[in-house]
């Protein structure tokens, strides 16, 4: 099924070739290594190759265009780029409803964690490990995406230990789990450049874990556990407050739960696919 298929279905907005041709510069210069804007148009559309491989529409004169043809471009789950590097993992950017219904986009990555409470020679075992897994199915070998580190003991000077350790020993994007911003500030001290996702801002820490988003340019995980209309409000107050990369997190309960769990996920999924809600 191509893209405008799909889009047709769930209700997202349709796009073709054409919308996107439009837009570019229609020189048929061939630097994006395509034939013609035509050919290079539908490739875009088919989430082939991205806008950005025609330098043309990069110049300062065709800002405009190309900012239209981002915004028509993006997904309407938003993607976010965890890490930095050639190792960092994408979230998120998801165009349907259902998986099936596209190509799939930016498998779930999975992250193993360690703590701060944890032996060194344990936390550096654990890291040999989660780098050397390897999974071959249906002909692709599967990896680990990344390093989840908590802080168990609530200590800041524990926690910079820990992830100053996991940050020399891998290349993999960290996930920093506290919700304790003088914590988590001091983890991002052991490791400033890294762009971890941060976890995670709640109704009574968002504002401080929002400057620390801001202040070291990372993603930021939003937590409201069971209730989507407190969740959708600490959305909208972060993205005022200028925390764009936001990572939601309804929570994950198993048992009993397990039926909340599911249905939380699927709401936020179908508010942004078919009710076209950007929060």
């Amino acid at each position: 099924m191509s893209e405008r298929e799909a889009k047709g279905k769930i209700g997202v907005k349709e796009l073709s070739p054409i919308d996107i041709y439009k837009l570019l510069p229609r020189t048929n210069c061939k630097e994006c290594g395509e034939e013609n804007c035509m050919a290079f148009a539908t490739r875009v559309v088919n989430r082939e190759v991205p806008i950005e491989k025609c330098p043309p529409i990069l110049k300062k004169e065709l800002e405009k265009a190309y900012k239209q043809l981002k915004e028509m471009l993006k997904p309407a789950i938003k993607e976010i780029v965890v890490g930095a590097g050639e190792r960092a993992v994408k979230i998120g950017g998801k165009l349907v409803m259902y998986r099936h219904e596209l190509t799939y986009f930016n498998p779930t990555a999975i992250a193993i964690d360690v703590t701060d409470e944890m032996p060194e020679n344990e936390i550096l075992s654990r890291i040999k490990r989660i780098e050397e897994f390897r999974y071959e199915y249906i002909g692709q070998i599967l990896k680990l995406d990344m390093v989840a580190v908590r802080s168990t003991s609530n200590d800041p000077d524990k926690f910079k230990a820990a992830v100053k350790k996991v940050a020399e020993n891998t290349k993999l994007p960290m996930i920093l789990c506290s919700l304790n911003p003088t914590v988590l500030e001091a983890g991002l001290m052991a490791a400033p450049k890294a762009r971890p996702l941060l976890y995670a801002a709640t109704k009574d820490n968002w504002r401080e874990m929002a400057e620390l988003a801001l202040m070291y340019g990372c993603p930021l995980t939003v937590f409201a556990p069971n209730n989507l209309k407190l969740l959708k409000s600490l959305v909208k107050t972060l993205l005022e407050y200028g925390v764009e990369d936001l990572v939601l997190d309804p929570g994950t309960f198993a048992g009993d739960g397990l039926a909340d769990t599911l249905n939380n996920f699927t709401m936020i999924r179908r508010l942004a696919c078919k009710g076209g809600d950007e929060l």
